[in-house]
């Protein structure tokens, strides 16, 4: 899990360096955060899990917005706890079930090529 970690903090990284993607940085209240040392993917590695990101949000687009919510835009999980009105455990176990969708995705499109 590691690995899509750190994969899914690059692609958020490099879709904020995107201009005209699909995420909004104002879809969540909440401030982002910044950092001097931002992790990076290569535009092929970054498109990969942006396909797995794109195809979970029409297997479950809460764990989609979650997942755009906490590494897109820097939220934490208490955060977006609050603004759905859920527990901080309840966002992170779909955020965990969200990235094993993702990790799955990525490496089924490194398979295949």
């Amino acid at each position: 899990m590691k690995e899509i970690r750190y994969r899914l903090t690059a692609w958020g990284n490099w879709a904020g360096t995107r201009v005209g993607t699909e995420y909004p940085v104002s879809s969540w209240p909440v401030p982002m955060a910044s950092s001097d040392i931002r992790p990076m993917l290569p535009d092929n590695e970054a498109e990969k899990v942006d396909r797995a990101v794109a195809r979970l949000k029409h297997f479950d687009s809460l764990g989609y917005e979650i997942v755009v919510a906490y590494y897109r835009g820097k939220a934490s999980c208490r955060a977006i706890g609050r603004h759905l009105g859920r527990k901080h455990d309840y966002v992170s176990a779909l955020l965990s079930r969200s990235e094993a969708y993702i990790a799955g995705q990525v490496d089924a499109f490194s398979e295949r090529i």
